[in-house]
């Protein structure tokens, strides 16, 4: 009788315990935004959604207008700490306020076809920096931070063409990185030489020219 009331303790105690974990374990939230050219956020070309969860963030990008064979990649640019822009933060924040606690991380990647319409998706896992384009780009390794605050990141999503598709080694690198085929980067929104389209004469048509062309912020 003993051993029988003390295992019927000990189950309650577990399932009591995995109750609570349960109850700890926020829902996940998802917030849907339209997708846009960055020069031109007045016209919708296509939507985005975000998933939030403790673990981290998903997404799915679907856009288009991005002409056919160009090898694009899709971009989590997420401010773990946005309080510390003063407006809604940028690349003058992702690149020099370090308080902001941003980072640049690789989602995925394929080859526009003949639709010119592009269907991406990817994932985040909390504290996983191996995505970064910081090292990509002349930074220390020490400067990707990852992501860190999956509830309170303010979370961009970006579209970056690496041109018209290249085969072989070079392909695998448009797909998967930032500067993958890349050795002129087209448009100067925001900041010189930026990378950012800034008119449609920064979609990229040959070889070795890159720009980030759309885009779409979900906001904490």
């Amino acid at each position: 009788m003993r051993r029988s009331m003390m295992a019927l303790v000990l189950s309650g105690l577990m399932a009591l315990s995995l109750g609570i974990g349960s109850a700890l374990a926020a829902p996940a939230a998802r917030s849907t935004e339209n997708v846009t050219w960055l020069y031109d956020s007045s016209t919708p070309i296509g939507t985005s959604s975000l998933v939030r969860t403790d673990a981290g963030l998903s997404a799915t990008f679907r856009s288009s207008g991005i002409p056919a064979g160009q090898a694009v990649t899709l971009w989590f640019i997420v401010f773990n700490n946005p309080s510390a822009c003063s407006a809604t933060c940028g690349l003058a924040d992702l690149l020099f306020n370090l308080d902001a606690q941003g980072d640049a991380l690789v989602g995925g990647g394929h080859v526009v076809g003949g639709s010119g319409l592009a269907n991406l998706g990817g994932s985040l896992k909390v504290g996983d920096a191996s995505g970064s384009f910081f090292p990509e780009i002349g930074f220390p390794a020490g400067r990707a931070i990852g992501l860190t605050n999956p509830w309170g990141a303010q979370v961009s999503l970006l579209l970056h063409s690496h041109g018209p598709m290249v085969p072989g080694q070079t392909l695998a690198s448009q797909i998967s990185s930032f500067a993958g085929g890349c050795t002129t980067f087209l448009g100067d929104l925001e900041l010189p030489g930026s990378g950012l389209a800034d008119g449609p004469e920064d979609v990229p048509d040959a070889v070795g020219e890159c720009a980030t062309l759309q885009g779409s912020l979900h906001l904490p």
